[in-house]
């Protein structure tokens, strides 16, 4: 009894993309992640609820910011959105953008952020984190 064998040589190539993105993805968390942040226990837990729900694909490993906005340097200070209006980015506002990311667009972001599940414990995380990247010792630069 015979029987035939594919060619390989189709799958070579998506092989090799896979490859190179895993690689390239690797490489480029490594690198993000070679950065020491200082963080407290409360701003460790929030950096894991964003790396784990997903919020660090948009907002950087250590939210240096990427296709969304940067966590680092983002308490406290004045955002500005697509509409021309701007406001402080205190507790109430990172909540408001994490229960209803449509609801103000950043600026210069026009991606629109997914709906979330997060809960109330892991949105009080994502903000002690956001909270301390945004101290001076621990913002870090794109």
């Amino acid at each position: 009894m015979m029987t035939s064998l594919r060619p390989v040589a189709p799958r070579v190539p998506a092989l090799v993309a896979f490859v190179t993105l895993v690689v390239g993805g690797l490489t480029a968390c490594g690198a993000d992640g070679d950065q020491t942040l200082d963080l407290s226990p409360a701003g460790e837990a929030g950096r894991e609820v964003a790396l784990a729900k997903g919020c660090a694909a948009c907002h950087g490993v250590n939210g240096q910011g990427g296709v969304g906005p940067p966590f680092a340097g983002l308490f406290g200070s004045t955002v500005a959105f697509d509409d021309g209006s701007t406001a402080v980015a205190d507790e109430a506002y990172i909540i408001e953008s994490i229960t209803d990311p449509n609801a103000k667009i950043v600026a210069e972001y026009s991606l629109p952020m997914p709906e979330t599940n997060l809960t109330d414990a892991e949105i009080a995380s994502v903000i002690d984190y956001i909270r301390e990247l945004s101290q001076p010792s621990n913002s870090t630069t794109p």
